[in-house]
């Protein structure tokens, strides 16, 4: 009796062995902005341009191109814009005009005048640090506006970070309603506020164009340098790579 309970019990076992647990499914994840590399060296072959791209999210950076950095040239004007909104002492709307020249139409004497009313040059340089600083990147500024070194990944954080603010900020108001001559680029994407800059480089003849906002939850940094000195260039470089971002932010 004992044997045939033991024999039952050994070909129960069988036929659980016999019968394999369904398989388990594997998740299938879709990499943010595969293919970028490629296609920003396509950008940067069809233009003769050097091309830098960086986008944030508020955890990981995503970098295409052959650029790390360039200076930031009129850029530099939105946190200049910010420090002296917080640490100026002329009249708000005083301050609103001269932040709107500076933004909208990148008037220099504006954000010179901006810059000015923070102290002296080493003052205004530690404000605007201390503005971009709030965002987790860091930023040596070299006067009011022109030679400060501002890689495309830090600046892309201060992207983020200006997104996350109130939208009535009157400097990111203004990042709304940028001059048409200046909105190549991400200018040319819906509703997307930005700040650009540009200038040659009298050390080697380079043109440099840069733009940097925010749209879909990511902070982006661009920038292209065109060696040969062209403008139009940089701008058709900036235009690719707009459109390109525009159609590979992930949904």
């Amino acid at each position: 009796m004992k044997r045939a309970a033991w024999l039952c019990v050994l070909l129960l076992a069988g036929c659980a062995t016999d019968s394999p647990e369904p398989p388990l499914e594997t998740p299938t994840t879709t990499t943010p902005f595969a293919g970028l590399d490629e296609a920003v060296a396509a950008v940067e072959k069809d233009t003769d341009t050097e091309v830098g791209v960086a986008l944030y999210d508020g955890s990981a950076t995503t970098r295409a191109g052959s650029l790390d950095v360039l200076p930031a040239w009129s850029t530099i004007k939105i946190p200049i814009a910010r420090a002296a909104a917080a640490h100026c002492e002329y009249g708000e709307e005083y301050i609103d005009d001269l932040t709107e020249a500076s933004v909208e139409w990148s008037d220099n004497d504006s954000a010179r005048a901006l810059w000015d009313c923070m102290g002296s040059d080493a003052q205004a340089a530690e404000k605007v640090e201390e503005e971009i600083a709030k965002s987790g990147a860091h930023v040596e500024a070299q006067g009011a506006f022109g030679m400060t070194e501002w890689s495309f990944a830090e600046q892309a954080k201060y992207a983020y970070y200006l997104s996350q603010l109130d939208e009535d900020d009157p400097t990111i108001a203004d990042m709304h309603h940028i001059a048409e001559d200046q909105s190549y680029g991400l200018g040319q994407l819906q509703h997307v506020p930005f700040k650009g800059g540009w200038s040659d480089n009298e050390e080697d003849g380079a043109w440099h164009t840069r733009q940097f906002g925010w749209f879909d939850g990511y902070g982006v940094s661009i920038g292209a340098r065109s060696a040969d000195g062209s403008y139009d260039d940089t701008i058709d470089a900036l235009d690719q790579v707009a459109k390109l971002l525009e159609s590979s932010v992930p949904d």
